[in-house]
């Protein structure tokens, strides 16, 4: 058994100068921002992408539809399979949440994590559609370094997309982690989503890591560099959907992996 601890996260302001931002993420592997963007812009994506869900019969019709209560009757579905991508793909298609990543509060904190005053959003943009009673599709520790390839000096940048409680899960962040540099994501963890990380328990010997989480509220961001370890947290709530979305950034004029100019799955 794990004796992992986690601690709240390190919070940043969106008004923090660039040295001030760049220096934490030098020394802790991430950032974290409250309120980063207005809640009422989450809440118009957040209420798109379980319209969709609604559609599919993912959600319980007798609840109100922005709690996104689950229709517990519908099979937990995940990335990869056939229902899951056939809502995935309006999800992706709508120009709200495609803009999202690119909202000017976004890009502020990009722009001076990275030094560039124009920093480049990966086309490839993320959502995560997370279903209740569904432990075996939790992402496992790892690296996205291991999946965006490119250049190291790539920041992801996960938001919630509605209250995400502890019961609901959310990510946490190993702090310091980026110092260890790359590792081999030898670890297979059948069933969960991205399926191949590291052991965060292994790496972290003679001591057990400390994570970092919160209770998150909708227009928060996180931060955190690409070789920075984070996992999600199981969705334990027993009947809600967790809703999420991850993306990149990075300078323009350095080297990107071709797939992250494609849609997420190639999902065209």
């Amino acid at each position: 058994m794990s004796n992992s601890s986690v601690l709240p996260f390190l919070e940043s302001k969106l008004e923090d100068k660039a040295t001030i931002l760049r220096g934490r993420m030098f020394r802790h592997g991430y950032v974290f921002v409250r309120n980063a963007v207005p809640a009422d812009v989450i809440q118009r994506v957040r209420e798109t992408v379980l319209g969709f869900c609604a559609e599919a019969g993912w959600l319980d019709s007798s609840r109100p539809l922005v709690d996104g209560y689950a229709n517990l009757a519908y099979p937990p579905t995940t990335e990869g399979k056939q229902d899951y991508f056939a809502v995935y793909r309006k999800v992706l298609k709508d120009a709200g949440f495609h803009a999202l990543p690119e909202h000017p509060n976004l890009m502020s904190i990009a722009a001076k994590l990275l030094n560039h005053a124009q920093p480049l959003v990966h086309p490839r943009r993320i959502g995560r559609i997370t279903f209740p009673n569904f432990e075996v599709a939790t992402t496992p520790p790892h690296q996205d370094h291991f999946y965006i390839r490119g250049t190291v000096e790539t920041y992801s940048c996960w938001v919630p997309l509605g209250d995400i409680r502890r019961e609901l899960g959310g990510l946490a962040v190993w702090p310091g982690s980026h110092r260890l540099g790359f590792r081999e994501h030898d670890k297979v963890t059948a069933g969960a989503v991205g399926g191949r990380g590291v052991d965060a328990e292994e790496l972290a010997l003679p001591d057990a890591p400390v994570w970092h989480s919160i209770d998150f509220q909708p227009g928060d961001a996180l931060f955190f560099h690409a070789y920075t370890v984070h996992k999600a947290n199981p969705n334990l709530s027993g009947d809600r959907l967790r809703l999420s979305t991850d993306n990149r950034y990075q300078r323009p004029n350095e080297t990107i992996e071709p797939g992250a100019l494609l849609p997420h799955y190639n999902l065209n």
